[in-house]
């Protein structure tokens, strides 16, 4: 980031020169759209948004003056998925993605290896025994973790996620997949943005609620009203049918935050440190029984309630 006498910029470099493209012109694409809450990339004289220089491949864009949103903070949680409604509103209607049509979800397959190198990892750590406190929540978490895991995989089958995939793939759907708070910034007047695109390309945009919602549920004490005022605030915006909001339910069951974090630190990925994620395992292991809770929660509308009186459960 740099300042300048026309405001603060921000640099970022490519080592792929079709990955910068695609980015610059997805912000361009949602930004003609309709969707301006998010980065706006400069062009150079000759009208190009990506920049070689060397082996590289640099993009400029205007710095956004807003402060990382706080899931502890319901209001900045429903600002977000605001904003994400809006996001997904745009970013449909592409070119169509027939290589979407896979026989498993990159979201299972994803799911699939972070359970496996856990596992891989909570097999070590038992091998040698636990080192430290970290290591000894690790083990102690272990079992109920893996349960949940392997259930969720075991039970994708039978979920409605390849129908899911595939009106993605019809209708030409795109997903941020990487809805971490600091990926959302609030103005001081109160309107969010969304930034980083990079991860964003075809998918399923559930796949981004499940995300959003799993990450901030944690932080809000794992309480029933936090969830259905983030549905009703999505909703009101980007509809879902009552069998979507129950595979969102459904989805969460996998242990998605523990795993993240563990195998962050674990396979030393950028931006996981012991003692941040250890806060975090420490408040999960604290609220697993609200989890449970939470997550069982949906029984009782089997009888035929429907979804519509579990928005205004809690």
């Amino acid at each position: 980031m740099f300042r300048t006498n026309r405001g603060m910029w921000v640099v970022k470099g490519y080592k792929d020169e079709e990955k910068a493209q695609w980015v610059t012109a997805v912000a361009e694409q949602l930004r003609a759209r309709g969707f301006t809450r998010t980065v706006e990339y400069v062009q150079s004289a000759s009208g190009d948004t990506v920049i070689p220089i060397g082996s590289a491949y640099y993009t400029v864009m205007k710095a956004i003056d807003g402060d990382e949103a706080s899931y502890m903070s319901l209001t900045d949680v429903k600002r977000a998925i605001a904003t994400l409604a809006r996001f997904h509103l745009a970013a449909r209607g592409f070119p169509p993605a027939p290589d979407m049509f896979y026989y498993k979800p990159p979201l299972i397959e994803k799911w699939e290896s972070r359970l496996a190198d856990f596992e891989e990892i909570a097999h070590s750590v038992e091998q040698k025994g636990a080192q430290n406190r970290f290591e000894e929540l690790v083990l102690k978490m272990a079992p109920e973790v893996l349960e949940d895991g392997y259930q969720i995989i075991k039970n994708a089958c039978y979920l409605p996620l390849l129908p899911e995939i595939h009106q993605a793939a019809i209708f030409g759907t795109l997903a941020h997949r990487d809805v971490a708070s600091h990926n959302f910034l609030i103005k001081a007047q109160g309107s969010c943005y969304m930034i980083d695109l990079d991860t964003v390309n075809y998918d399923m945009q559930l796949v981004d609620v499940v995300q959003l919602i799993s990450r901030m549920m944690l932080l809000q004490g794992y309480e029933m009203s936090a969830f259905s005022q983030a549905i009703e605030q999505y909703i009101k915006i980007c509809p879902l049918s009552d069998s979507q909001i129950k595979l969102i339910h459904q989805l969460l069951r996998y242990p998605d935050n523990f795993l993240r974090e563990v195998t962050g630190v674990y396979l030393k990925r950028p931006g996981y440190n012991l003692r941040g994620v250890m806060q975090l395992l420490q408040l999960e292991y604290k609220l697993r029984n609200r989890r449970r809770q939470f997550l069982q929660a949906e029984q009782p509308l089997h009888t035929g309630g429907g979804w519509a009186g579990y928005l205004g459960a809690g």
